[in-house]
């Protein structure tokens, strides 16, 4: 078959792979963050700064950087995206500087979230370009719908999820 011929006969085939539906559009991560997470499933604070029970075992040092992510799975896609997530969350641990950290999921909105407190800014980066978060980047990307993340110089008091919410909405304004 010749090139010609073969480029004409895929764009007759091409409308009959047509469905009549008009393409989905992706959510937005303001419509993705409006999701009721009232179903959200906490982990306590755990790390270095805390106890077994989630409860610091000392003031937090000032200042210090409170980090946080949320990411939200395609319906497909929940059981590959955990297992990429699950090497940064465990390599969070084997870091200087690491404070403590949340995890929180919502199976309602299919969403993942993360705070975590740091010593200063330069520990913070060094876990966020270290090998083990790269790859569960560059792998995990693919499996998400939207993803988004900030940080803030923290204050003696632990941040929560609705402070989390409000640093990201801020962001996305």
């Amino acid at each position: 078959m010749q090139p010609r011929t073969a480029l004409y006969a895929l764009t007759l085939l091409l409308p009959a792979c047509d469905d009549g539906d008009p393409p989905r559009e992706e959510p937005t991560i303001a419509e993705l963050s409006a999701c009721d997470e009232s179903d959200l499933d906490v982990l306590p604070f755990m790390g270095p700064a805390f106890d077994d029970k989630g409860a610091l075992v000392a003031p937090l040092p000032q200042p210090h950087v409170v980090a946080t992510t949320v990411g939200w799975h395609t319906p497909e896609h929940a059981e590959a995206l955990e297992a990429e997530t699950l090497p940064p969350m465990m390599d969070l641990f084997t870091h200087d500087g690491f404070l403590g950290a949340t995890f929180a999921t919502s199976a309602r909105c299919g969403s993942a979230r993360t705070l975590s407190l740091w010593r200063d800014e330069a520990a913070r980066m060094k876990f966020v370009f270290g090998a083990v978060h790269g790859k569960a980047i560059k792998n995990g990307l693919k499996f998400t719908m939207g993803w988004e993340t900030t940080n803030w110089s923290g204050s003696d008091a632990l941040p929560t999820w609705a402070d989390a919410r409000r640093r990201l909405e801020d962001n996305r304004q």
